[in-house]
């Protein structure tokens, strides 16, 4: 009897799962399979990863400006460098992975007081 009163619950969560699973592949996809960031795009997403990572780490004063850029056409990522004079971080960024923190040196990795 309990069997039965469940049936109806595990077609319910089945077909959950696969819209879940389907949607994930959807926008994998639909991100990784397109054309990569233009310059502008990518250099946005850098400068804002920048400024929010500044909030979380004493970056220097003033703040890291960009003192290079490199793309990397085989696997459609831009990096870009940031550099003061206390601190030099990597940022990369690339339509299908995000952005994230290449390197850092040892001048920009103490923690700000909250």
């Amino acid at each position: 009897m309990l069997q039965e009163s469940l049936r109806p619950w595990m077609w319910v969560l089945g077909v959950v799962v696969v819209l879940l699973a389907g949607m994930l592949y959807y926008d994998h996809w639909s991100r990784c399979s397109g054309k990569p960031y233009e310059r502008a795009d990518a250099l946005r997403n850098a400068t804002s990863f920048l400024q929010s990572l500044s909030r979380d780490f004493s970056l220097g004063d003033p703040p890291p400006s960009l003192v290079e850029e490199q793309y990397d056409s085989a696997r459609a990522t831009w990096m870009f460098t940031f550099r003061n004079a206390t601190c030099t971080l990597d940022i990369i960024t690339d339509r299908c992975k995000g952005t994230e923190v290449g390197g850092m040196t040892k001048g920009c990795t103490g923690r700000r007081a909250h």
